[in-house]
């Protein structure tokens, strides 16, 4: 264990030593600056509320994410080929293993609904993205469906500080492909690669995706995971930027 949280503390000194290299900040928004997991357990447990649906408080929370979070990763192999289908498939397999019979879109559309209401921050974000602001162009690029995360930047006291905000859904593009990182320089003016920074949580879609376009990459890790990357910098907090 020593041995890990010396990596870690290199790996953060060289990130703070770094960061002034770079002009433009690209920010994943779920669980990078937003506590999507907070937001999805409370927007979840209401719509089941509002539906009357039985559950298990204990295991409903847990075994939904297992559902979303499957899918979203199909959807960015290319397995899934669309955001709506990703709605509509986790309301039915949830139904499915509740044993509960409705209606599916409603279901779906109400969740989204409770989800795009719930816009918490994670701890520090604030302050951290507003201190770097002074300093950099920020921008942030997300996966996330265009009817729920409107509302929530719209309602995020760190939008202010946002030069740009990408959502894939309104583009057609999604992380990890080429032509949403394609799509965020030509908004940026066509930076030089090396003064851009990809941040985010997942290795596969932020991470993997700066690899691919050629630009360094931070994997925000606050759980500790032990993962083998390629990522440039790994962070487990977010003041570690600052």
């Amino acid at each position: 264990m020593k041995f890990i949280q010396i990596k870690f503390s290199v790996k953060s000194f060289i990130l703070k030593n770094n960061i002034h290299k770079y002009r433009w900040l690209i920010f994943d928004a779920d669980n990078t600056l937003f506590d999507y997991d907070k937001a999805e357990k409370l927007a979840l447990l209401k719509t089941l509320d509002t539906f009357g649906v039985i559950y298990d408080k204990n295991s409903i929370v847990e075994t939904y994410h297992k559902i979303n979070h499957k899918l979203w990763m199909q959807f960015e192999q290319g397995i899934v080929k669309s955001q709506d289908e990703i709605k509509i498939k986790r309301t039915t397999r949830l139904f499915e293993i509740l044993n509960f019979s409705g209606d599916v879109v409603k279901f779906a559309d109400s969740y989204l609904f409770n989800l795009s209401q719930n816009g918490h921050l994670l701890a520090n974000a604030f302050e951290v993205v507003e201190k770097l602001s002074k300093t950099h162009d920020l921008m942030i690029m997300t996966n996330g469906m265009t009817n729920v995360q409107k509302p929530r930047f719209a309602a995020a006291p760190i939008a202010q500080f946002f030069q740009h905000i990408i959502i894939s859904q309104e583009i057609g593009h999604s992380k990890p492909s080429k032509e949403i990182f394609r799509h965020a320089f030509e908004l940026m003016k066509q930076p030089s690669k090396v003064e851009v920074l990809m941040i985010g949580d997942n290795l596969g879609s932020d991470v993997q995706g700066g690899i691919n376009f050629g630009i360094d990459t931070v994997w925000f890790n606050p759980n500790k995971k032990q993962e083998n990357h390629k990522a440039t910098y790994e962070v487990r907090n977010l003041l570690e930027f600052v």
